[in-house]
């Protein structure tokens, strides 16, 4: 935590009246800008301003406290030059001493000042990303500050930030401006997007006398992300996707079997594609976890009508329980009210989903994985593996679902992650039509002491590369197989021949589609020209690959017309042999 505590000594030229508290004695008001090198050090410029806000009081010395990170290379100085009277730093406490040189005497006289400083790795680099923790101010009078951060442009764009900030993209440098009066702890983030390699074990078992079919969730393809699999050992039978965009494997395990599964790959959270949501109406229903119709959620209506309010209901009425974390199971939105000082970071999303689905405003559940450095700050709590849990909450005005994670704007005392989350989120499932299911990765372990889940901050990008689907016919429908670990996306498919065109968004892998082809005449088919037919695969990169394949209406039709033929023209012979015989006779 980093923040400063400013302390005003003042000198009264005579006894006072009493003055009305709402009045402060002086208004503040500062710039400040942090210049960041490529190293992430920052040249922390303050330019303050006392203004007088009665005639017989004004300043002559100002100390500032700043706790959390160290200083360096310190300088102050007013109109007439230095003003630093003393500077000393004990552990993470940092105390300067500032004597003015000239006093301002008189209502709305002004004394300014500059304080300039260094702060090494103020940003921090975190795999794709740059993260900035900006100081948390608490002040004897009110502030208003204008703040401005100008990063190198390889930190990349702005991608999270927990206040409203206009960003200025430059060639070289990039420029952050906001305004903070509050005083609260602001978080910053840069980076275009964010890449995290992992590895998933899980483990499968069938104590049964029979075969028997089972099924685990994978890492899928989200609005916000996109996964790229190495390798999925062993190869599943198939991939499913269910209603709510969970990539579920299909396994076939022996009785008395025992099979463990790894996927190995890499996601890429920070992008943003497009959502397609159906029968809304549907995140609206009750669930075990989430009982929209319980009294107790009824009673509460009145006051949370927004995805806002109930954000910050949440938050002002749960509190995070550190003693439950690894070994704690899931209490739901009701136990979560009626206890509401041990909560989990379920609690705060099963809470949320049911005053929102409650109130009319479609809800679901993500289960997956966010990195956190601090669990203190920034807590994991799902299961033994340290997983996380937020909210999704759908957005009537953007039409769109938007991702908040209450937990942590509890436990970080004040960042706001309800505007906007950050790159850190990885989604493993998501529960919308099902409170409980599918299992995200983590919940198929051997036993409860092992670690199966392993993700960390990729150090390179995977190069993506292109692959296309095999081609079949089968009657009057093209069949596309993927037996790649990854899905095939944005891959068109045409023939001159039958004028055929389509466009694939996206084949899952190990899957399979059918695609009806238009229809040949019968006579047309017959040709020659029509035994095969070649399809040309294209994808949105320009790659290309053709495929040609028997078409199995010109052989069938073709027996079709033969023995049509040869029955015509054994009929034709017979008419003529009887008609030679009763001609002969």
């Amino acid at each position: 935590m980093f923040f400063a505590i400013i302390f005003l000594f003042s000198i009264f030229s005579f006894l006072l009246t009493p003055v009305c508290q709402a009045t402060p004695e002086f208004t503040v008001t500062e710039k400040i800008e942090y210049l960041f090198s490529l190293s992430g050090q920052a040249t922390v410029t303050h330019q303050i301003t006392l203004t007088n806000n009665f005639s017989q009081i004004y300043p002559t010395e100002y100390q500032i406290q700043i706790q959390g990170l160290p200083l360096s290379d310190l300088s102050a100085s007013d109109e007439q030059g230095n003003i630093l009277s003393d500077f000393s730093q004990q552990n993470d406490l940092s105390t300067i001493k500032l004597k003015f040189n000239e006093a301002k005497v008189g209502k709305n006289q002004s004394t300014s000042f500059k304080l300039i400083y260094r702060i090494a790795n103020l940003a921090k680099n975190k795999g794709k990303t740059w993260e900035v923790i900006l100081p948390e101010t608490v002040e004897d009078v009110p502030t208003s500050s204008e703040i401005s951060l100008k990063t190198p442009s390889q930190f990349g764009s702005l991608s999270f930030a927990s206040v409203n900030v206009k960003f200025e993209d430059g060639l070289t440098q990039n420029i952050t401006t906001f305004n903070n009066n509050s005083g609260s702890k602001i978080l910053i983030i840069f980076g275009n997007y964010q890449l995290f390699d992992f590895t998933l074990n899980y483990h499968l078992k069938n104590p049964n006398s029979a075969k028997v079919s089972s099924e685990i969730a994978l890492i899928p393809d989200t609005y916000s992300q996109s996964v790229y699999y190495q390798s999925i050992s062993p190869p599943p039978k198939s991939i499913n996707i269910d209603e709510d965009g969970n990539w579920l494997a299909q396994y076939e395990i022996n009785p008395g079997e025992e099979m463990d599964i790894v996927a190995v790959g890499q996601v890429k959270t920070g992008i943003n594609l497009p959502q397609a949501t159906k029968n809304l109406e549907n995140y609206l229903l009750p669930q075990k976890f989430w009982p929209t119709d319980n009294p107790q959620i009824q009673t509460l209506l009145d006051k949370v009508k927004t995805p806002r309010s109930i954000y910050d209901y949440v938050i002002s009425t749960l509190n995070y329980d550190f003693s439950r974390v690894g070994n704690a199971s899931r209490l739901g939105a009701i136990e979560a009210l009626n206890n509401p000082q041990s909560a989990l970071c379920t609690e705060f999303t099963d809470l949320f989903i049911t005053l929102a689905r409650a109130s009319g405003i479609p809800a679901r559940e993500i289960q997956g994985f966010a990195y956190s450095t601090d669990q203190k700050i920034k807590p994991l709590s799902l299961n033994n593996d340290i997983l996380h849990a937020w909210p999704e909450y759908y957005d009537s005005n953007s039409k769109l679902w938007k991702a908040i994670d209450p937990t942590w704007g509890k436990t970080t005392s004040g960042i706001d992650y309800f505007n906007n989350l950050d790159l850190n989120h990885i989604t493993f499932v998501t529960h919308g039509l099902n409170s409980e299911y599918p299992l995200p990765a983590g919940s198929y372990q051997k036993d409860q002491n092992t670690k199966s889940v392993y993700i960390d901050f990729a150090k390179e990008d995977l190069k993506y590369e292109q692959t296309f689907p095999s081609l079949y016919l089968k009657k009057n429908k093209l069949i596309l197989q993927n037996r790649s670990p990854n899905s095939q996306k944005n891959i068109s498919i045409s023939s001159d021949k039958i004028s055929f065109l389509k466009e694939i968004d996206k084949i899952l892998p190990y899957s399979s589609l059918e695609i009806e082809l238009p229809k040949i005449s019968f006579l047309k088919s017959l040709s020659t020209k029509n035994q095969k037919i070649t399809f040309t695969l294209t994808s949105l990169e320009g790659q290309t690959q053709t495929q040609s394949l028997n078409y199995p209406p010109h052989f069938i039709n073709l027996g079709i017309f033969i023995v049509l033929s040869l029955i015509i023209l054994s009929i034709s012979g017979i008419i003529i042999t009887n008609l030679t015989h009763e001609k002969n006779t």
